[in-house]
């Protein structure tokens, strides 16, 4: 008898110990209030809003809070993309954007500012060598270099690696750097009265050359290597003399090109 008074007094159904125990889950168990989960600051307060949707707003002062760690987050991968430079072709410009661009004709005022100049023309100034600010415009699609005394290019005009017009007719070349074939772009190349002697090799990697004057020069040998240049559309051999089937050969070549020939030699007639 003594040992029943002493052991413990199980609760009764309307024990409030019980009720407060049925309340708070045990250290095992899962808790089944999202809310508990939910960051304080992405908590959301809702509200009855027109036939009976719930609309939800952050309370007060959470607002100003997202905006901040949303302007944190754009500036956070701004400034990721600015850190890592990557190659794009904004600088080669489509013909019509070409040809609506401003032509600087003062390499001075060009290198004012030279990340926006896209058309140079130095033609006329009896230049004796190409200035070495024009290698500062790495923008540039279009170059006019023509009736200057330029006795030859240097192999520094394949740095201009967006280049896709260049005019250096009447000036007194006899031969073209092989760094020229480096301007893969170029579609317009005009040559013409000058006095080459002959092309280099590397022609061929012009594929997307359409125009090429060569009017008025020395020329007496052409690469096989011309047979790669299938974007080419005029080339203009006039003032050159060929037999006829030093001209049929070179239709052979390029038989999608139009070749402007003067009337064949007769010379051994």
């Amino acid at each position: 008898m003594m040992m029943n008074s002493l052991s413990p007094r199980m609760p009764g159904p309307s024990d409030p110990r019980l009720a407060r125990a049925e309340r708070q889950p045990s250290a095992g168990s899962l808790v089944a209030d999202p809310a508990a989960f939910t960051p304080p600051n992405l908590r959301r307060i809702s509200r009855s809003g027109p036939c009976g949707i719930q609309a939800h707003e952050p309370p007060p002062g959470g607002s100003q809070s997202t905006l901040r760690g949303a302007t944190a987050s754009i500036i956070f991968i701004v400034s990721i993309i600015l850190a890592f430079p990557f190659t794009t072709n904004a600088q080669l410009l489509d013909a019509v954007a070409l040809d609506s661009m401003r032509t600087f004709r003062s390499l001075e005022k060009a290198l004012a500012n030279p990340d926006q100049v896209y058309r140079l023309d130095l033609s006329g100034q009896k230049l004796k060598a190409v200035p070495e600010g024009v290698f500062l415009l790495k923008n540039l699609n279009a170059l006019d270099l023509s009736h200057n005394k330029l006795k030859a290019l240097p192999e520094r005009m394949q740095e201009l690696r967006y280049m896709q017009e260049l005019r250096a007719s009447r000036n007194k070349l006899t031969a073209l750097p092989a760094g020229l074939c480096r301007l893969t772009h170029l579609k317009r190349l005009d040559l013409s009265r000058n006095g080459l002697r002959g092309l280099p090799r590397c022609v061929g990697a012009f594929k997307e050359l359409v125009s090429l004057d060569l009017w008025d020069n020395d020329l007496s040998d052409f690469p096989e290597e011309m047979a790669e240049m299938q974007a080419l559309r005029f080339l203009d051999l006039r003032a050159i003399q060929f037999e006829v089937p030093e001209m049929e050969h070179l239709q052979n070549l390029l038989p999608a090109t139009k070749i402007f020939f003067s009337q064949p030699c007769n010379c051994g007639m």
